[in-house]
C-alpha cells in the first residue's frame, strides 16, 4: 500500500514558483517564431498540444493519418488536423 507524503510550502515559497513558471511561459511565448494562435503548429508543437511524442507525429504523418505542408525546412501541421484526429 503506497503512503501519502505531504509537504507544507509557505506562502512565499508557492507565490515565487508560480512566478517564476510564469516568467518561463512568457518567455518560451516571446521566443515562439509562430504566432500564438497560428492555424499552424511545428511537429514539435503538435506533439506538445496532443500531449505525445514527436515521433507519433511523424508516424502519423508518414500513415497518411495527418497532413503536412512542407514549409522550406520545416514541417507544419493544421491545428483544425490535430483536433480533427482527435474528435473526428
Amino acid at each position: 500500500m503506497a503512503e501519502t507524503l505531504t509537504i507544507a510550502l509557505p506562502d512565499e515559497l508557492i507565490e515565487k514558483i508560480a512566478e517564476r513558471a510564469a516568467e518561463m511561459v512568457g518567455a518560451r511565448t516571446a521566443a515562439s517564431n509562430e504566432p500564438p494562435n497560428s492555424p499552424y503548429m511545428t511537429t514539435l508543437e503538435a506533439a506538445e498540444y496532443l500531449r505525445c511524442s514527436r515521433q507519433r507525429i511523424y508516424d502519423l504523418l508518414s500513415a497518411g493519418r495527418l497532413p503536412r505542408l512542407k514549409e522550406g525546412g520545416r514541417t507544419l501541421v493544421a491545428r483544425a488536423d490535430l483536433d480533427h484526429l482527435v474528435h473526428p
